[in-house]
Formats: structure tokens, C-alpha cells, sequence
């Protein structure tokens, strides 16, 4: 086996190329005075040009590798990864580029230029819009295309975790061409790499039950390459560590043939405890707890770098895995990611980078490595200017490249002199556990990137993609990939306007899915991670009888616990986000659908996919404010002693069939669902039992708790799945708000202890179940999602109103303290009529119980209800 892969890694380094030199330049040129092909259609394809040809056979169809005459150019001095798309005519398209990256994102313009087409994330397909015209358009004039930057970065540490986990070669090689088509080319290589650490260790004399106890399931390796913890969700069987690396020669080896530069995992200093044993007396240190872990499964062991074992076991680690994956030279090696290093001594920080930096570069006579290293670990508080700076400038600036991970929010290239010297890759972070909700500012990442390039002094060589996981959002990503093409900032109204023409196969022309899309982009898509209002759906419910208590509800004794998070609903930041501008997206994309499907007898993928986003995203912003409403009645009984038993059973039966109505939609589209997710990581198991025991686990505990119990991670990577809705979050409201009846009915305060314990077992049993959930969609999303917009987006008529103009009534808020996020009048009415207590209502979003006293409000509308 290990003569056979030398073979391949041999013949695929030598059809790779070595990427262009640094300096951007991108430009147009249509006068034809372009440097001559080294190739033709005559010539035997070089090795660029064949995967190109692999390209178009996978993503297009072997029908189309005639339809392309592809060659391999040189790039001009001064540019980057360029492309050619030469004046041809119809049926018989030129292109030409530097590499197979180049050669794909050439591909990928001309198919969105010229055929309104795209490539997005989607299982199976759906999110691609690839009806192309027949024959292909013509090129009317040639144009030339380079880089602005050298490098183009994707994945992030966690990804490959929160997404990539359970992928097979099926769904990893549709990634790669995905990469390649939006110009990606340092790509994060991570799969696979515990059969090189197993190896290394059991040959030093680590036992197998050593690694055992150092490995954690599958779906937690991010964390425990990280060093963060261990054991959890395990074991690790060596057949699945085996079929894994496996994977990940095929991964290697597809990124190598299309020119791409894959970043290997370094080594960091990180050991199985029983290194201790096999090295005795070698100095090792640990961080006793990562969030809240606790010392029996956080607090992996770090070698210190200046004891002689490290650079011994680094040089045996990067030996064999050369042997077994090849190299290009580039790692990733984080040494405190979400952890305090052991002394803030600048000589001693500068030790630990300068040991990680001389072991990438003396083994394996590797003197050319490339450390990538992420920048996360300077959020923390620790790394003052003088720590930073010790710590990057002990390896030489050539040989260092930083991601600048959450550039889109805290860009730290500004703050940290553009890492003093070292150059950076600004990245958009974007997503967090995978957690689902609509934003991303697509003005400021259209317009940031260039200008942290173009600053004085600026040491920018890239751009990458960082989120913790991916298969959301594909607006954002796309913006974000092509700001790599464009040597100044991107109009955004001009390109979200063509974005939409190509995403849906005939919607782009229906004036009503614009509108949509230009509401979208005024609101949710104008706001950064921070702003956003993710609703509380996906909350562990608490309650207690304390006036003032942390996080979601300020100053409220019932909660939706954000214990993971800090991330605010209260009045200070619930105007920064607008339900009611989703709300009206909603309405528009569904009548912009109505009209697609009534003259063509369907609609596209990418339409049913943002039908069913923007729809869960309401119906999760609806179901929070009946949470408050819930809540609030439930307050009112609690100090006033109101009557609210009917008040509180209607509300909050209304609460819990948003709920269910939810998890229908979700379930019309095959990417919102639980059962796909469970059947990917039942396919990584082998025939027995006990693997798909394991798998299972992992694949439920991950999107649960996050661990062992109701931790800091709880709910942390929550997702918006049908099954996931449906049985999960719909039966913990339906356990909180059962809490709040029987205090009622009772004349007692609900008890925390015992809910959270009735929450921490139900929890626990479902993620430990063996039960499984469809892995195919059920119903047809656009008359599922027509009916929910008239049912949950329009006023009932079974009341009506009656308005006074600039007025409000100075009488109780039924949901006090906390306001309500909807501003949409239609909801607004809807919640009233709902609501057997509310007298009318406020058109900025505040329900009343009584309608005593008006007073003159400009800019405020007033709503009485008029019961039918």
C-alpha cells in the first residue's frame, strides 16, 4: 500500500504547479494582445488542462468536455492565479489558465457571466442552478483575469467537525470542485490525521489503550487536536482512524491535480498523557479545564518546548507523515487555541513558536515549511502587544502566514500592526457551531477585504473562509470568494442583482423575488454575527423566581438560557435586527415562487432552499415572541396574582404549533433534515453495533449538549433540522411550559432545580437513543410554505382593529418587562387576536391588556382590538 501511494504522490506532484508570485493585479483585457497558449486543441492536454476536463465532466456532464478547448498559460510578472476566457464563438469555448484553480474559477465566470449559472452548496445538487443554454453563448471579447491576492484559504479548524465529519469521497470530492470553482487554493487538509499521530505514538511505545483514552469520538476530533479535551463520545476505532486516512489520500490527491496547496496539520507540542511513561521525567504542562470540562476530560498535555522530547517526537511526527500523506510544506499548528499559555514571559512565548517553527523546518529536511497558524488566540485578553510580537517575530516572516479569522468583525491586522511584519489572510468567519439564522453584512465584506489590503504598511496576501461550519448562507460565501478576483471594492447592488438572476433558474426574473432579496439585503443581510437576533427556540428553557437574572431576559424570571453565549434579547439591541423586513421577504419570495411554478410547473432547488430559510427563520422569530408572551402571563400570576390559566394555555399551545408547522417545512427540503445528518454518520460505521452506537452519539450529542451535561457548550451547535424541531426543541418548550401551568394550577413558583432536571434527562435520553428520522424530504415546499405564510404572516379574521393614528395607551405590556421583536403589523394582529388578555396594541411592538388611557405618540400607530 505504501509503495503504491509514493507512486501516486510522485505522479501527482509532478503534474502539479508551484502558484504564482505575490503582487495582485486584476484586470480585463479585450484588445487580444495576450501572451500565446503553450497549449491547443490539437496538443495532448497538459496536466492543468486535464483537470479542468475532470472539472467540467463532474459538475457539467462528460457532454460538455467538448464543448471546451482548455490550455495551460504562463502568468505575466506581477500577477497571480490568472485565467484567459478567449473571443470564441458559440459551442467552442477557450479558456486558459495558470493552474487548475485558475482554470476552474475561469469556468465558473463563464458560467455565471455568460449562462446565468451557479454552483452552490446543496445536498445532491439542490443548490445548483446548472440549466444551461444550448449551445453554450459565445465569448464576444477576450478578457484576462488574475488575483488580487496570492492566496485563497477555506475551512476552518472546526469545520471539519461541525460539517465535513461524516462526508465520504462522494460528497468531499463535489467540495473540492466547489473550492476549485470559486478560485480556492490553500485549502485545510485534516481528515485522517490520528492514523499518523496513532502511529507515531504506539511506535514510541504508547499503548493502544493510551490513544483510546487521548482520542475522542469522531464528531469532537476538532477539539481534541486542539488539545481542548478528551475521551468524550469515544472511542476511536482503529478501522475508522484507518478508513479515514484512506479518505484523505483521495482528498490529497484530487487538491494536488487541480494546483491546490493543502494545509497539513502540524505538530503543536500536544501528547497522550502516556508519553509521560514511555519519556519519564519529560517536562510537561496542561490546562486543568476547558469550558467547564473539568479536569477528567479537558486539559490535554503540551510538551515544553525547551525540552530536547519535543523537537524528538516532532521530527518522528513529520517524518511519517510525509511517509503517508506527502507534503507541500504548509501546517497548521495551533498551540493555544482557547487557552492560557503557562507564563506571559515574552522570552518564553517567543521559545514555544520558535520550537514549533524549527521542528516544521529541520524534519525531514523540510527547510521550506509554511506555518499557518490561526489567529483566534488572540481574542483572549492574555496577548498584549509585546506577547504577540514575541511570539510571531521568533519565526522568520517567509515562513509564517496568520489567519486573521474573524476579520469581518475584530480585524486584527489594524490592531496588531499587520502582525508585525508576518504576512496575513483576511478572513470571514461568519458561523459559529453551525448555528442557523439569516445575516451576514454583504456591504462591509465587499468592501473590507480591499481595504485592508490596500492600507499602509498592510502585509495582506489573501483572503479565506473560515466559519466553524459551512452549507448555510451561500449569498455570503459567494460575495466573499469573489472579492479574491476584484482589485477594488465590489458595488454590491449591482452584484446581489445578478446573484439573484443566476440562483433560481427562472425566478431571477420576477420583479416580487427582487423585492425579496432587496429587503433581505436592507436588513439581515446588513448586520454582522453580533447584531443578530438568532430567537430562542434552540434555548434550554429555565425558570426562577429571581427579579433579575443573567443573559436573555433581562430582569425576567422565566428564560431561554444562553449560557453558551452573551449574545443579548433585551430592548437594547432587539431594533437591530427587523422580523418584520423577513416577514415581508417571506411574502414576496413565496408570491415570486407562486408565479415561477404557475408558468413553468416547478421551481429550482436554490428557490425551494431560500423558501424554506427565510420561512424557518420567521417562524423561529414568531416563536420567541410567544415564549415572552408565555412568559409574560406567566409573570403576571407570579406578582399580581392575575387569572391567566386560559391566557396561558392558549398562548402557549400557539407556541407550540409554530413549532410543529416549523418542522414541516424543514422537512419539505432535503437540506433541513436530522435524518440525513444521522444517516452520513451511520455509513462511517462498519457492520457492528457498537460502531453505530458510537457514531449516533457523536452525531446526536454534538447538535444536543455538547458533552456530558448542561454545560457552557449546551445548545452550542443547535440546527434547524426537521426531527431536530420536531422532537427535541418543540418537547423541551412543551416540558417549560408544562412547568408554568402546574405553578399556576398549583398556586407554587415553578422549581428550577426540578425543571432542569427534567430538561438534563430528557436531554440525555434523547441524544442516547438509537432512534433514527427520514432522510427524505416529505411534502412539497411550495404549498407547505404557502400555507404558513398565510397562516402565521397575515391577521387572522377572526378580529378585527381599529387604528388611531400617532397613539399609544399608557396601559399594562402584556409581555413585560421584555418587548416583542415583531414589528410586522399583520403578526402583531395576530398575536392580539391570539392572545384572550390583549386589548390592542402598539405598531411598535407592544401588546396591551387594557385601552384606558391614550396618549399622542408620533411615529407610533395604535391597534384596538375589535373581537368577532
Amino acid at each position: 500500500m505504501m509503495e503504491a501511494y509514493k507512486f501516486q504522490v510522485a505522479c501527482c506532484l509532478a503534474a502539479c504547479l508551484v502558484i504564482g508570485a505575490a503582487g495582485a493585479h486584476h484586470h480585463h483585457r479585450e484588445d487580444g494582445k495576450l501572451k500565446p497558449s503553450t497549449g491547443s486543441r490539437e496538443d495532448p492536454p497538459t496536466p492543468v488542462a486535464m483537470a479542468g476536463y475532470g472539472v467540467i465532466q463532474r459538475v457539467l456532464g462528460e457532454e460538455f468536455t467538448g464543448s471546451f478547448n482548455l490550455c495551460q498559460i504562463q502568468a505575466n510578472a506581477g500577477e497571480n492565479d490568472t485565467f484567459e476566457l478567449r473571443k470564441s464563438p458559440a459551442g467552442a469555448i477557450e479558456l486558459c489558465a495558470t493552474n487548475g484553480v485558475a482554470l476552474a474559477k475561469g469556468l465558473y465566470w463563464y458560467l455565471r457571466k455568460y449562462c446565468n449559472a451557479t454552483v452552490t452548496w446543496g445536498h445532491h445538487g439542490t443548490g445548483d442552478n446548472l440549466d444551461l443554454p444550448s449551445p453554450l453563448p459565445a465569448v464576444p471579447a477576450t478578457i484576462r483575469v488574475s488575483s488580487s491576492v496570492k492566496w485563497r484559504y477555506y475551512m476552518n479548524v472546526c469545520t471539519v467537525s461541525y460539517s465535513s465529519v461524516w462526508w465520504d469521497w462522494r460528497r468531499w470530492e463535489r467540495e473540492i470542485d466547489w473550492m476549485a470553482l470559486h478560485g480556492i487554493n490553500l485549502p485545510l487538509a485534516f481528515t485522517g490525521q490520528e492514523y499518523v499521530i496513532a502511529d507515531v505514538y504506539n511506535t514510541m511505545g504508547v499503548t493502544e489503550e493510551e490513544m483510546q483514552v487521548y482520542f475522542t469520538g469522531p464528531a469532537f476530533l476538532a477539539w481534541n487536536r486542539m488539545a481542548n479535551f478528551r475521551t468524550w463520545a469515544g472511542p476511536l476505532p482503529p478501522d475508522m482512524r484507518e478508513q479515514q486516512y484512506s479518505l484523505q489520500l483521495r482528498i490529497l490527491e484530487r487538491m494536488r491535480q487541480l494546483g491546490m496547496k493543502p494545509v497539513l496539520p502540524g505538530f503543536s507540542g500536544h501528547v497522550p498523557r502516556g508519553i509521560e511513561r514511555v519519556f519519564p521525567g519529560i517536562k510537561l504542562q496542561r490546562d486543568m479545564d476547558w469550558a467547564g470540562f473539568g479536569a477528567n476530560l479537558s486539559g490535554d498535555y503540551f510538551v515544553e518546548p525547551t525540552d530536547p522530547h519535543f523537537q524528538e517526537i516532532a521530527g518522528a511526527y513529520y517524518t511519517r507523515l510525509a511517509e503517508l500523506m506527502g507534503t507541500d510544506h504548509v501546517y497548521n499548528a495551533d498551540n493555544f487555541n482557547e487557552m492560557t499559555p503557562s507564563s506571559g514571559d515574552p522570552e518564553y512565548l517567543a521559545n514555544v513558536s520558535s520550537a514549533v517553527y524549527q521542528a516544521m523546518k529541520t524534519a525531514a529536511g523540510n527547510a521550506s515549511a509554511t506555518w499557518v497558524m490561526q489567529g483566534w488566540l488572540f481574542m483572549s485578553g492574555f496577548w498584549s502587544q509585546s506577547r504577540v510580537q514575541a511570539y510571531l517575530n521568533a519565526v522568520p516572516d517567509r515562513n509564517m502566514i496568520v489567519l486573521d479569522l474573524y476579520a469581518e468583525v475584530s480585524p486584527f491586522w489594524a490592531k496588531f500592526h499587520s502582525f508585525y511584519g508576518k504576512p496575513f489572510i483576511w478572513c470571514l468567519l461568519h458561523n459559529f457551531g453551525g448555528r442557523r439564522a439569516l445575516y451576514g453584512n454583504l456591504s462591509h465584506i465587499g468592501q473590507a477585504p480591499h481595504h485592508a489590503l490596500h492600507a499602509a504598511g498592510s502585509t495582506m496576501i489573501g483572503i479565506g473562509l473560515t466559519p466553524e461550519a459551512i452549507e448555510q448562507n451561500p449569498v455570503v460565501y459567494e460575495l466573499m470568494t469573489d472579492t479574491a478576483w476584484h482589485d477594488s471594492a465590489i458595488d454590491v447592488d449591482f452584484w446581489l442583482q445578478e446573484y439573484v438572476e443566476r440562483r433560481y433558474r427562472h425566478g431571477g426574473g420576477v420583479l416580487s423575488v427582487h423585492a425579496a432579496w432587496s429587503v433581505l439585503q436592507q436588513s439581515v443581510y446588513g448586520l454582522n454575527w453580533l447584531d443578530r437576533f438568532l430567537g430562542v427556540m434552540h434555548r434550554t428553557p429555565q425558570v426562577t423566581t429571581k427579579s433579575s437574572v443573567r443573559v436573555a431576559y433581562p430582569a425576567m424570571p422565566v428564560q431561554a438560557s444562553m449560557t453558551h453565549t452573551s449574545y443579548t434579547r433585551g430592548p437594547e439591541n432587539a431594533s437591530a435586527y427587523d422580523c418584520a423586513a423577513v416577514t415581508s421577504a417571506w411574502r414576496h419570495l413565496t408570491a415570486g415562487a407562486v408565479q415561477v411554478y404557475t408558468k413553468h410547473g416547478a421551481i429550482s432547488g436554490p428557490l425551494s432552499y431560500d423558501l424554506v430559510d427565510t420561512g424557518r427563520q420567521v417562524l423561529v422569530d414568531l416563536h420567541a415572541d410567544f415564549v415572552t408572551l408565555a412568559n409574560g402571563a406567566y409573570l403576571r400570576w407570579l406578582h399580581d396574582k392575575a387569572n391567566v390559566t386560559d391566557e396561558l394555555s392558549i398562548v402557549g399551545d400557539t407556541m407550540l404549533t409554530i413549532l410543529q408547522d416549523l418542522d414541516a417545512l424543514l422537512g419539505t427540503d432535503q437540506n433541513f433534515l436530522l435524518g440525513s445528518w444521522l444517516d452520513d454518520a451511520l455509513a462511517m460505521a462498519n457492520s457492528s453495533g457498537t460502531e453505530k452506537e458510537i457514531v449516533l452519539l457523536n452525531a446526536k450529542n454534538q447538535i444536543t449538549m455538547w458533552g456530558p451535561y448542561m454545560g457552557y457548550l449546551n445548545d452550542y451547535a443547535e440546527k434547524h433540522w426537521s426531527g431536530l424541531v420536531g422532537t427535541y426543541y418543540q418537547e423541551r418548550w412543551r416540558l417549560w411550559l408544562n412547568a408554568l401551568r402546574s405553578a399556576v394550577a398549583s398556586g407554587e413558583p415553578a422549581d428550577a432545580k426540578t425543571l432542569e432536571s427534567t430538561l438534563e434527562h430528557f436531554q440525555e435520553g434523547w441524544y442516547r437513543s438509537q432512534d433514527l428520522f427520514p432522510a427524505s424530504p416529505s411534502g412539497d415546499t411550495l404549498p407547505v410554505s404557502e400555507q404558513l405564510a398565510k397562516k402565521w404572516a397575515s391577521a387572522p379574521s377572526t378580529a378585527g382593529f381599529i387604528t388611531i393614528k400617532d397613539a399609544t395607551i399608557m396601559g399594562h405590556d402584556l409581555h413585560a418587562p421584555t418587548r416583542l421583536v415583531s414589528r410586522d403589523v399583520e403578526q402583531l394582529k395576530l398575536m392580539c387576536a391570539v392572545n384572550p388578555a390583549c386589548a390592542g396594541f402598539t405598531s411598535d411592538g407592544f401588546l396591551k391588556s387594557d385601552t384606558g388611557f391614550v396618549t399622542v405618540t408620533p411615529g407610533s400607530d395604535l391597534y384596538i382590538i375589535d373581537r368577532k
